[in-house]
C-alpha cells in the first residue's frame, strides 16, 4: 500500500511540473491513452483465459446491461431532482 501511495505522490508532483510544458503534457496524454489500451488488452486476456467467465458470458452480459440501465436511470432521476431543487427560479 505504501508503494502505491509513493508512486501516486511522485506522479502528482511530476504532473505539477508537466502541466506548464504543453509538449510534455500532450505526450503524457498520448502515453496515458496507450497505457489504458494495454490494460484493457491485458484484462481481455485475463477474461479469455478464465473458463468460468467464458461459460457464463451470456448471464454476465445480461446482468451488466441491467446494471448499466438502472445506473443511468438512477443518475438521470437524481440529477433531475437535484437540478429542480438547486436551480429553481424565483417565482414572482
Amino acid at each position: 500500500m505504501i508503494a502505491i501511495l509513493v508512486v501516486l505522490s511522485a506522479g502528482i508532483l511530476l504532473g505539477l511540473l508537466i502541466v506548464k510544458k504543453p509538449k510534455l503534457h500532450l505526450f503524457n496524454n498520448h502515453l496515458l491513452n496507450w497505457a489504458i489500451y494495454l490494460l484493457l488488452f491485458l484484462l481481455g486476456i485475463s477474461v479469455g483465459t478464465n473458463r468460468e467467465v467464458i461459460q457464463n458470458i451470456g448471464k454476465i452480459g445480461y446482468e451488466a446491461i441491467a446494471i448499466g440501465i438502472f445506473s443511468i436511470a438512477g443518475s438521470v432521476l437524481l440529477s433531475a431532482i437535484l437540478f429542480k431543487f438547486l436551480f429553481k427560479q424565483d417565482e414572482k
